[in-house]
């Protein structure tokens, strides 16, 4: 019976901890990484609940011009797709570059937390209303891939199809993810002003 416990534990452990790793060159030759001469993370739509605007107030409703002053004036959330080529990205609320350490700890933790093969499956609420990014720059400081990320949801995507294969699908991958946003200084979740 002993024997029995053993072997069962050995195999549980050899299964948790026994993933394969990305190693490091792996890592820095696998899209978009071996391209970026900068990495940025951002946090944006912070101050929104959703895509969905919240209803114009009772007295405005009923008058035209009112209501289309107030629609107006009414801050929208953004869609980093259609703001990333700007030099600026107006709507951003926080942005970081990351230094050379830095990528290497983002490195690690998307690629390595879960490790090379499926174990599972994490299912979210699928909302994905991402409120932060991964932004890699080229050689002419333009955006050419984005990760986008809703912490609320577990969800991650990719701008383009070419990006490596990121598993996703363990438990520690989201809350470790968002830990390293919020160490850099970056908010991660609504924030109601």
């Amino acid at each position: 019976m002993k024997r029995l416990l053993f072997f069962i534990c050995l195999v549980l452990f050899s299964v948790s901890f026994g993933q394969k790793k990305f190693s490091t060159n792996e890592m820095i030759n696998s899209f978009p990484f071996n391209k970026a001469t900068t990495i940025k993370i951002i946090s944006y739509n912070v101050q929104f609940r959703g895509m969905v605007p919240l209803p114009p107030p009772p007295n405005i409703a009923s008058d035209s011009n009112a209501l289309k002053k107030w629609e107006e004036a009414q801050k929208k959330p953004i869609d980093i797709k259609n703001i990333h080529k700007q030099k600026n990205l107006i709507g951003i609320d926080e942005s970081k570059t990351l230094n050379l350490p830095e990528i290497h700890q983002l490195y690690n933790t998307i690629f390595n937390t879960c490790g090379k093969f499926m174990g599972g499956s994490v299912m979210g609420n699928k909302c994905f209303f991402p409120r932060n990014a991964v932004l890699f720059y080229d050689e002419d400081d333009k955006v050419f891939d984005i990760f986008e990320i809703c912490f609320e949801c577990d969800g991650l995507r990719s701008s383009t199809e070419s990006s490596i294969f990121i598993n996703d699908q363990c438990n520690k991958f989201y809350p470790e993810l968002e830990k390293f946003f919020q160490s850099k200084g970056l908010q991660t979740q609504y924030t109601q002003k």
